[in-house]
């Protein structure tokens, strides 16, 4: 099988002997085309394998149909390959087994069919992958089929299958089941489409292949970019057909009048960030998990920086080479698409005078672009299903949606306008971009930005407007946050925040304060008592004295727990006094008297400087 490059010996064996368990399964069942069955789950596994999944979503597509079609239980499944192969398989099994598509009320069922993917999709997001691969190797075998089922499963993968695998950011899953319904739907404009663009195509690659050339020698002699690549690739292709359709249908041009009907795909290769040039001075107290922590995050986001800074620079030099056409540039890098997808988008009028797009990105944006949320699903040897679903947290999100849409027809529409809602993308004042969860808030924003300016925060505007801080952000917000020198946060912030940063921010700060004011409090009460019995005040309290005494008192030489205990009255200012000054005599004691007996006041009150008693209230200290 191609591509297990990523898999371990073990893992390869993993994979023989799921095959040998489906091969057996499925032996002497004959697929449509009268090929072998097993044709079918090997290819849905290739397929797998060129997005590079795990050994368990790998195993799990040779064995998505055992079940179904076969003696084979999920206990069989889970006793030979584990409860991870199992789950797979249990969730590919739920989804093929829905009610199929009758035709007679079709789009309500395709929404069910889409709920019941998306609750399995919460659960693992390898059961979708898998059935996208499931689906994309029918859909290639789809001929065998009669006409009438033909379309309906076209139909299907066009409305259902084909988002779903753009919502995941998977293209090159999305764009092959576009063209192939787009086939099958339409099959003679796919054709008369086909055709010309075939008679075009010689034409087109060639002049494609010298704007190659003139580029790959452009870039391989910028100075700067060469000090920061470890390489680039340069590649051509032909749009999509199925995408050039559409916008000759939306546009209402012919063939002829569409623009960019060629792309060039940069894909650069920045050098890693290497240990020299992330110099960070030590701090202190910080361990070294700290250190090692404190030095990752400053890789991170130095190697996200040189990535930006080679994209944005290779974009220069492709507008010194060509003529950029107005209002062709798409900057997905500063804002990216809420699938993911970064790239810089550019179209231009190339020396043959044949308008260009030219796609510019790094590997790590390819890789996404490409196989969507599969890229963040190469998994590291022991990982938990916990920590790899931590790797794509905002899936976990969709759940809710089958709660907040009861109409099917208004589920499948709000799926197809925005499957993965759960980002919402707003604006710096500078222009820089911020994601935050969809709900967020101008406290969320705030305490994202720095946990200063969230303390700090006494009001927010969005888009020049003062809003409330319980405003919830909306994509494109360009959100503004107010601040005071001396402002704190509120506890009702806690009602407002929905992120779990903000939360956990705005309770340090509050047990921050509640420690300060008890240190205070143990500190004057212990200065006052000091100075009540006469004694040196500025002498005992100096830092050895103090530490000592509270090594004595409290088994630590840190004079704060002697304050702390003060102010929580588990130690008297008496006993740290006795220690800070041996001599120091007991205190004298008061005789107790009896409180006088106090009579009812009159009807008016009893008036002091004009105030009613009654309305005086005694502190609670």
């Amino acid at each position: 099988m191609a591509s297990l490059e990523h898999l371990d010996e073990s893992e390869h064996a993993k994979i023989a002997k799921a095959y040998e368990f489906a091969r057996k399964a499925h032996d002497g069942v004959l697929r449509k085309s009268g090929e072998p069955y097993i044709t079918h789950p090997v290819a849905v596994a290739r397929i797998l394998s060129e997005l590079s999944l795990d050994v368990d979503a790998l195993s799990a597509g040779l064995l998505h149909d055992t079940v179904e079609d076969t003696p084979v239980t999920l206990e069989d499944i889970e006793r030979e390959f584990g409860p991870d192969v199992r789950r797979i398989v249990e969730g590919e099994t739920k989804v093929s087994k829905l009610t199929k598509l009758s035709g007679q009320n079709l789009h309500d069922e395709q929404a069910e069919n889409l709920r019941q993917m998306l609750i399995a999709m919460t659960g693992d997001i390898r059961v979708i992958i898998v059935k996208l691969a499931d689906r994309l190797h029918n859909m290639r075998t789809l001929g065998s089929m009669k006409p009438e089922k033909q379309q309906r499963i076209a139909k299907e993968t066009l409305e259902i299958f084909a988002p779903l695998a753009h919502r995941l950011g998977i293209g090159q899953i999305k764009w092959e089941l576009e063209d192939l319904s787009f086939q099958y739907l339409y099959p003679a404009e796919y054709q008369q489409l086909r055709g010309q663009l075939e008679q075009s195509q010689e034409v087109l690659t060639g002049a494609v292949a010298r704007e190659i050339e003139e580029l790959k020698i452009a870039l391989s002699h910028d100075g700067e970019l060469s000090r920061l690549l470890g390489g680039f690739d340069i590649s051509g292709r032909s749009k999509h057909l199925w995408s050039i359709f559409q916008k000759m249908q939306r546009d209402g041009k012919s063939l002829e009048q569409i623009f960019d009907l060629l792309a060039i795909r940069v894909i650069l290769r920045p050098h890693s960030v290497s240990e020299e040039e992330v110099s960070l001075p030590a701090e202190e107290g910080e361990n070294q998990a700290e250190s090692e922590s404190r030095l990752e995050r400053a890789t991170v986001a130095l190697e996200a920086t040189r990535e930006k800074r080679v994209c944005y620079q290779t974009l220069g030099a492709v507008h010194s080479m060509w003529t950029p056409i107005p209002g062709r540039f798409k900057d997905y890098i500063a804002v990216p698409k809420p699938n993911g997808y970064q790239s810089l988008h550019t179209t231009v009028i190339s020396f043959t005078g044949q308008p260009i797009e030219v796609q510019i990105r790094s590997l790590r944006m390819h890789q996404i672009a490409e196989f969507g949320v599969a890229a963040h699903w190469l998994y590291k040897q022991g990982d938990s299903l916990e920590a790899r679903g931590n790797k794509a947290t905002w899936i976990a999100q969709l759940e809710q949606l089958q709660f907040e849409i009861s109409d099917a027809s208004d589920f499948i529409d709000a799926v197809k306008d925005d499957l993965l809602s759960g980002r919402v993308f707003v604006f710096t004042p500078k222009g820089e971009t911020v994601n935050l969860p969809k709900g967020a808030t101008p406290i969320d924003f705030a305490y994202h930005i720095h946990t200063r300016v969230g303390d700090t925060c006494m009001g927010a505007r969005a888009n020049g407007s003062i809003v409330p801080l319980a405003y919830e952000l909306q994509n494109g917000d360009r959100v503004e946050i107010l601040t005071q020198k001396n402002g704190h946060p509120s506890l009702d912030w806690m009602n407002i925040a929905v992120t779990r940063s903000a939360r956990t921010k705005i309770r340090h700060f509050f047990r921050t304060l509640e420690r300060q004011e008890a240190l205070e409090n143990g500190h004057s009460t212990l200065e006052r008592y000091l100075r009540k019995r006469g004694l040196a005040v500025r002498q005992l309290m100096r830092t050895k004295n103090l530490e000592d005494a509270s090594e004595k008192l409290m088994g630590s030489r840190n004079p704060d727990d002697v304050y702390l205990a003060v102010s929580a009255g588990r130690l008297t200012p008496g006993a740290v006094a006795k220690v800070l000054d041996p001599t120091l005599e007991p205190e004298p004691t008061l005789p107790t008297l009896k409180p006088p007996v106090v009579g009812k006041p009159r009807a008016g009150g009893i008036f002091i400087d004009g105030v009613a008693m009654q309305d005086i209230k005694a502190a609670h200290c």
